[in-house]
């Protein structure tokens, strides 16, 4: 095979890398970004002490959640929101919205269009009236600029030709879990232990809560399906009565920051519906 053409192909796919290393960079700091304005709302109602959830991302779209009610003028809340996003040079048009927790319904919401004249373009008639006390979630958008795709066509012609010419060495592995000896379980790069309840990763051991441990156990059951609320609540917390308020998103999140370090796995959220623990192949 011709080197330059293999020094071409080694070249592109390290500035495909290095731009999708550039995209993840950039989630991460809009994280950082929605958290600063979640702090900043609570603040804004004089509320020191509770807590931002973990940010919940899917798209676009992120959804900032927190532990204890707060009440909220539109017009304080549109400058915090603004004035955050606009410091943090995050040079995108976006939507934002203002949901109550238990209906989603929408009491708040307006857009701004970095390229209109008039950034904010709808949902201030009623800038100036206040907002009772009630569990809100903050929910922002963003609208990407549409990126040219032959780039990106000319990048997945090259990788097939690759993958011919190496004799398409790589097969799809199945989507079932393997189970391994001692009853433990692959979870990516996770040896999940339910019967010690443990998490093991680069023989680093990760203890587990009972609740966590069960609740894991029934989302692993059922691996890339979507486990209602329900069957969650029933299964794990069953007749005990502690299920109180978000208890069940705690640990949710309790468990996303125990399986962070790898990427191939993610407990998502379905709105409205319950969760799906995904395990990419």
């Amino acid at each position: 095979m011709n080197k330059v053409f293999v020094f071409r192909l080694i070249l592109l796919f390290s500035l495909q890398a290095c731009k999708e290393k550039n995209s993840e960079i950039e989630q991460d700091r809009e994280e950082v970004v929605m958290r600063k304005i979640g702090h900043e709302i609570l603040l804004q109602s004089n509320d020191s002490t509770s807590l931002v959830y973990p940010i919940l991302k899917e798209g676009d779209t992120y959804r900032i959640q927190f532990s204890s009610d707060f009440g909220f003028q539109a017009e304080n809340f549109v400058a915090i929101i603004d004035s955050i996003i606009k410091n943090s040079h995050l040079n995108e048009s976006y939507l934002v919205l203002i949901e109550k927790c238990d209906s989603a319904e929408v009491v708040y919401s307006y857009e701004v269009d970095v390229f209109s004249p008039i950034s904010i373009s709808a949902g201030l008639a009623c800038i100036s009236r206040p907002h009772p006390k009630e569990c809100y979630e903050v929910v922002i958008k963003f609208f990407r600029a549409k990126e040219d795709k032959s780039n990106f066509r000319i990048v997945f012609l090259l990788i097939g030709i690759v993958s011919l010419i190496i004799g398409i060495t790589l097969f799809k592995r199945k989507k079932t879990k393997l189970q391994l000896s001692k009853g433990k379980i692959k979870l990516g790069d996770y040896l999940y232990d339910p019967k010690k309840m443990v998490l093991i990763r680069q023989e680093k051991t990760i203890e587990l809560t009972s609740k966590e441990n069960e609740l894991l156990s029934l989302l692993n059951e059922f691996a890339n399906e979507t486990v209602t609320k329900e069957t969650i609540l029933n299964k794990v917390w069953g007749d005990e009565g502690d299920y109180v308020g978000r208890t069940l998103d705690v640990y949710v999140s309790k468990l996303r920051k125990k399986l962070e370090n790898d990427s191939s796995i993610e407990i998502k959220n379905i709105r409205g519906i319950g969760y799906k623990l995904i395990i990419e192949d």
